[in-house]
């Protein structure tokens, strides 16, 4: 199937990789919390990319898309 945007799957990723190093590299995520979000992150890829079925790669997009929301709201309120 011929996808619209085929980007699309990669902009929850690269969006949530920028704004994870970017807030821990201010200070404004401690070290607890950047690890538990890195793990988010490196378990929400591997089943986005790697996943065997359309459910699991569903479930990695919309771990990542959260996690992108999550990081961008905190951006705001922390600013």
């Amino acid at each position: 199937m011929l996808q619209l945007f085929p980007f699309s799957a990669w902009i929850a990723l690269v969006t949530s990789t920028c704004l994870l190093v970017i807030l821990w590299s201010c200070g404004d995520i401690g070290a607890t919390q950047g690890v538990a979000l890195s793990v988010w992150l490196v378990v929400a890829g591997y089943l986005q990319f790697f996943g065997e079925s359309m459910t699991t790669v569903a479930v990695g997009l919309a771990l990542q898309t959260v996690l992108a929301l999550y990081l961008i709201l905190y951006w705001k309120t922390r600013a």
